[in-house]
């Protein structure tokens, strides 16, 4: 089960993504995109190729299809105190189709997961529209996940289903040629198997004894968002002829566990030589402990959780990317080919949960890299 790795590498994807791309419905386009993601820390190594294909259909609907591997080698706090050092390799593919209307644009997804011990299936349908000549665009979003989690020490554990729904919705609006702001309101809805099957509490008493969470779970995050580009030209020629933007983001959770997190973004982007786009960004994130989490809990306890993602902790993520779009045309069908690279160095402090090896409150570090190259054709 590699679903905590699999999120920092998402989120940092997203770093990579100017703000400017979910403002205007725009046509498709034909693309290639292939990529490379390592990630490296707390014991966990995951790394793995990655691509995606879009075609693009009458210039108003286009169709995508995307595969992606994952090699993961595991010794981390919850597996050499628990259970023995693994590797595991978990298969991804995406399909999906977006369609042109106007001035709206509706997308559906589907992708499914596997690994050994966890079965993945996630359909979803987004809606964007813009308005007032492409100043405002409207979102919203449905996901529905249909997972199975397994148990390889254990086959008498047979198959538990976890679903996940999400609802999403939020604006884009322009302010000035250079001015974006953007708010996002999410709802998540969990039920069934929750918690790890792998993973045990310590109990008062030094016992072991399993995890046991509630079978629902509901989330509620509030993200608002802003950017501004610094340019010495006109909007009309390109965000290439800018020097360079800033971006800033604010996001609030609370869910059904009394989790509360508070999470700050800065992400800075400068051209250079107008094919070079150069960026840094910094993440601060602080999550409180779920209500049922303790480092030691007392064996009555119905509800019991030593998950170190449910405990109280901060962490430090800071990180460059480079981007290199040459302007000429390399090959006859090929167009718009780029380069990019990122890095980012995550610092994890957790201020309730111990190592059970030390009897020290538990600090991780991590590396994670990501390389890409692309093209329109």
């Amino acid at each position: 089960m590699t679903r905590t790795w699999l999120k920092v590498v998402l989120i940092t994807l997203t770093w990579l993504i100017p703000m400017a791309k979910a403002l205007a419905v725009e046509p498709p386009q034909d693309e290639v995109s292939f990529g490379y993601n390592f990630y490296d820390g707390g014991g966990v190594t995951v790394q793995g190729p990655a691509v995606i294909v879009r075609k693009d259909l009458l210039n108003r609907m286009s169709l995508k299809a995307g595969a992606r591997v994952d090699l993961v080698s595991s010794a981390s706090v919850d597996v050499v105190t628990q259970a023995s050092p693994y590797k595991e390799t978990r298969k991804e593919y995406t399909v999906g189709t977006n369609l042109l209307q106007g001035e709206t644009l509706i997308g559906l997804d589907y992708t499914n997961s596997t690994e050994s011990d966890y079965i993945s299936n996630t359909f979803s349908v987004g809606l964007a529209h813009d308005l007032f000549n492409k100043n405002l665009t409207l979102s919203l979003r449905v996901a529905r996940a249909w997972d199975q989690v397994g148990n390889n020490l254990d086959p008498a554990f047979g198959w538990k289903e976890f679903n996940r729904t999400i609802y999403m919705t939020g604006f884009t609006q322009s302010l000035t040629p250079y001015w974006l702001i953007q708010f996002n309101y999410e709802v998540t809805a969990d039920a069934g198997f929750i918690n790890n099957p792998y993973r045990s509490v310590l109990t008062t008493g030094q016992a072991m004894a399993p995890e046991n969470y509630p079978e629902a779970r509901t989330g509620h995050a509030w993200v608002v968002r802003t950017g501004y580009g610094f340019s010495r030209h006109s909007p009309e020629e390109g965000p290439e002829k800018g020097n360079s933007s800033i971006q800033l983001d604010y996001r609030y959770y609370r869910d059904s566990f009394d989790i509360q997190s508070y999470t700050g973004k800065i992400l800075f982007q400068r051209y250079f030589a107008l094919e070079w786009l150069f960026g840094i960004f910094y993440r601060y994130h602080w999550q409180g402990e779920a209500s049922f989490y303790g480092d030691r809990l007392p064996s009555t306890q119905v509800f019991k959780a030593r998950d170190k993602e449910l405990s109280r902790f901060s962490d430090h993520w800071i990180g460059s990317s480079v981007k290199f779009k040459p302007k000429r045309q390399w090959w006859r069908h090929i167009e718009n080919p780029y380069i990019q690279f990122s890095y980012s160095f995550l610092m994890f402090n957790y201020e309730n949960f111990t190592d059970p090896r030390t009897g020290e409150l538990y600090e991780l570090e991590a590396h994670v890299i990501h390389t890409s190259l692309g093209f329109n054709y």
